[in-house]
């Protein structure tokens, strides 16, 4: 039986935000010491994209890594001097001092913490085995093949999911967030693989989040269609199948009427933080409108017509922590790994090279 039940992201986003916070104190720290001299010190002389900006634990961000974070922050460093200075766009706006700080230090000291944060993070993945590279020049050449294969099957007819080209900054953020998930999977399958012990933990963290609910059991009877004509032929088969129901047939009965009807028997525990407009959502919400034992109407989902039934409806219902033990066990490996994060952010070697960072005068 499939239970409908959303995880809990808020407190993973508040710790990463917490990560966040540590890592920009290290980053304070470690800008007063500068790396020992070698080759790449020598690059970082010459001015241009290969300038580099920041070492972490030796590996450098060069200038056109580090753009990619001052242009993400950019947004929030203007609204940040809008709400708190009243500042508005203006001629040398990002060197113009507001409250005694410029936009433009404010968005280096963040574009700073992220880039050292998404560094340190390519390092831990290629220490796992997770990529063979941690060097932005290596990421660039592998977004430049995937837009050049990605043009190729558009010209070839090819079944291309997600965008015909992907921006360098799409890519990027995009496969550091991927990298993400992967070392956390990977890490929980070895040195921080939850204990029971930790998933009543999480569960006792949420206690009165799972007191009081409302349980439902529902039986979903649907038939899929494409194009119109078979969305016409389908909306009249489910008719008949309901009136068949209406008339007190068994629905598994029914399901052998037509090869294409799908029978669901599903248990879900009300949550208003589920998204309205989701099928389960919507399911759910019109299980809600029935008396126990009847049919609804026809739906409309889509790309599939559906009835739904409510079979049994359970107020003040307590959620056992077997029914929710996936969702813990992921929060609580979040936890873990964010808290991992902020260990290994404790322990690196952060380096800026000075002359570089003060160079950069515009976004």
């Amino acid at each position: 039986m499939r239970v409908f039940m959303k995880r809990d992201i808020q407190r993973k986003a508040f710790i990463w935000g917490l990560g966040c916070t540590v890592l920009a104190g290290l980053i304070l720290i470690g800008f007063v010491k500068l790396p020992p001299s070698n080759s790449e010190s020598a690059e970082a002389a010459q001015p241009g994209s290969g300038t580099i900006i920041l070492y972490v634990n030796g590996e450098p961000v060069t200038r056109q890594e580090f753009q990619l974070y001052m242009d993400k922050e950019k947004g929030a460093v203007t609204n940040e001097f809008s709400i708190q200075h009243n500042a508005a766009d203006q001629v040398d706006y990002w060197t113009t001092e507001f409250g005694g700080e410029r936009p433009i230090d404010r968005l280096k000291s963040l574009a700073a913490d992220e880039a050292a944060k998404g560094k340190l993070l390519q390092t831990l993945a290629q220490a796992k085995g997770l990529v063979e590279y941690s060097g932005f020049g290596q990421l660039m050449k592998d977004w430049a093949d995937g837009n050049k294969q990605r043009e190729q099957d558009i010209s070839d007819n090819k079944a291309v999911f997600g965008l015909g080209q992907y921006d360098l900054s799409q890519y990027y953020f995009y496969t550091l967030s991927n990298l993400k998930l992967e070392l956390e999977e990977l890490m929980g399958k070895t040195e921080l693989q939850v204990t029971g012990e930790e998933i009543k933990q999480a569960y006792q963290a949420h206690a009165k989040d799972y007191q009081n609910r409302t349980r439902l059991e529902i039986e979903e009877l649907s038939l899929p269609y494409s194009g119109e004509a078979d969305k016409n032929s389908a909306l009249q088969a489910m008719q008949a199948a309901l009136g068949q129901l209406n008339k007190g047939a068994a629905s598994e009965l029914v399901v052998q009427s037509h090869k294409g009807f799908r029978l669901l028997k599903n248990s879900a525990v009300v949550d208003s933080q589920t998204h309205p407009l989701s099928p389960e959502a919507m399911i759910i919400q019109t299980a809600l409108t029935l008396k126990k034992g009847n049919w609804s109407t026809v739906a409309d989902m889509g790309d599939s017509y559906s009835i739904v039934k409510l079979v049994d409806k359970t107020e003040n219902y307590a959620v056992p922590i077997q029914e929710v033990e996936s969702q813990l066990k992921a929060e609580a490996l979040s936890l873990k790994f964010e808290g991992y994060l902020e260990q290994q952010f404790r322990g690196s070697d952060v380096r800026l090279e000075q002359g570089n960072y003060d160079a950069i005068t515009a976004p």
